[in-house]
């Protein structure tokens, strides 16, 4: 026991002297890092390995800076239990790509980066708002790099025949076009839709829109209190007369609602990609990275993409964002080096070096603020500025909350604030373990 103990101390106590250590090396770091410096690091992420690689060496090359950064492709469905493997092994890298929805899980891994090193002026000057979810009162759990934003596609060809001149602007003006772009067969079949709401299963990123939808409505899902505890703000009410969540949720579920004059969409038809793609959807909510994967599954289909919808009067435009950051892990042995490397992975001078290799928005201001001459990209970094994200602790698990909640309301097994109440118990559950 004796023996058990005084490992514990030894581990402790070299973990507090890895920390104080990273924290003089950061204190004394200075931004003039120059290419005659040689630093290597590991890093783990999800982005593909060729292209990830590709964009490194050729930005490193060009820039004349000899860092080196060996970099290991990891499946998204193990990447946790990989990292946790490692980390406990001593063998973790220094280095992570993550997405928003694995701060929670990770942050007590990640080694924030102080503010007297970067300040937090400075970070919101230089990345767009959903940024701030990589921020904690001890510091900076990781530099954003990129942001795909949930854009709004449609069909020229359908708008054309219905005779409307311009995709809609807000949520209000799509459920006027439902009577205008449904089509049904003589037995009351839908054989074409306006817009793929209502439904889980063959809604492909229903989980997204449903977020979107309740960021644009003003809640925020899950907050952090000061003390750094997170919590699920979902059944809130934010002192209005409905929930926000109950106005989204009832929206959202209105276009599978027979009854209703929205109603566009069940869960007997093909997946909202697959319709859309044929050229039996009007209107379809994906990711400004799904662009090229729409034009190569049918080159003959004319479309376009459009910001997403707003609520009519709304002073502030959201949309959702899968945003990627580079993240210092605490076991990195040179955490100044690894943060003067992923700097300049983040800088404005790398990213026309994998703009295009990932199909992506940055995540910089900067970047975002210039003209770009590609009608859809203008759209994208319209899309990325005003992006919006929430502090998801497991993507997976969460889907399925939300399934479950729209589902047990759809079917009637719970009323509408049950099923939000519901949810949001679940999401606390989540939260606590």
């Amino acid at each position: 026991m004796k023996n058990n103990k005084l490992f514990q101390y030894i581990v402790m106590g070299l973990f507090v002297f890895f920390i104080i250590v990273g924290a003089i090396l950061f204190s004394t770091y200075r931004s003039n890092n120059t290419s005659s410096t040689n630093i290597s690091i590991t890093m783990w992420g999800t982005l593909p390995a060729d292209d990830f690689g590709n964009f490194v060496s050729k930005y490193f090359s060009d820039a004349g800076l000899k860092y080196t950064v060996d970099y290991v492709e990891k499946s998204l469905a193990t990447f946790d239990r990989d990292l946790v493997e490692a980390l406990a092994s001593g063998a973790g890298p220094d280095a992570v790509v993550i997405p928003e929805d694995m701060i929670v899980r990770l942050s007590n891994k990640i080694y924030p980066i102080p503010y007297t090193t970067f300040s937090e002026l400075n970070f919101k000057q230089t990345y767009i708002q959903e940024g701030e979810l990589f921020l904690n009162k001890k510091g900076i759990l990781a530099l954003p790099f990129s942001v795909d934003p949930l854009v709004m596609y449609w069909n020229r060809d359908i708008f054309n025949n219905a005779s409307v001149t311009k995709p809609p602007a807000t949520w209000a003006e799509i459920s006027n076009l439902v009577p205008k772009m449904t089509k049904k067969d003589q037995s009351k079949n839908i054989t074409a839709s306006t817009v793929a709401l209502g439904e889980f299963r063959n809604v492909v990123n229903a989980k997204e829109i449903l977020s979107a939808l309740l960021i644009q409505a003003g809640n925020p899902i899950i907050e952090t209190s000061a003390d750094g505890i997170f919590s699920s703000v979902l059944k809130d009410d934010f002192g209005l007369k409905t929930p926000p969540a109950a106005l989204s949720l009832e929206f959202f579920t209105s276009f599978s609602n027979p009854v209703k004059k929205e109603y566009s969409w069940n869960r007997s038809l093909t997946s909202s990609l697959n319709a859309f793609v044929n050229g039996d959807l009007a209107l379809y909510f994906g990711f400004a990275s799904e662009f090229l994967n729409i034009k190569e599954k049918n080159p003959n289909l004319n479309f376009d993409v459009a910001v997403l919808p707003q609520i009519s009067g709304a002073k502030i435009y959201n949309t959702f964002g899968n945003m990627l950051g580079f993240a210092i892990m605490k076991n990195s042995l040179d955490p100044a080096g690894t943060f003067t490397v992923l700097s300049n992975l983040t800088s404005a001078e790398a990213v026309p070096f994998w703009s295009n290799l990932f199909n992506i928005s940055s995540a910089r201001r900067d970047i975002l603020g210039q003209v770009d001459k590609s009608a859809a990209k203008t759209v994208f970094n319209q899309s990325a500025i005003m992006s919006k994200g929430w502090l998801d602790p497991n993507g997976v698990e969460t889907s399925i909350i939300f399934q479950e909640m729209v589902e047990s309301y759809t079917t009637g097994r719970e009323n509408l604030l049950e099923a939000i109440g519901t949810a949001s118990d679940r999401l606390d559950g989540l939260l606590n373990k």
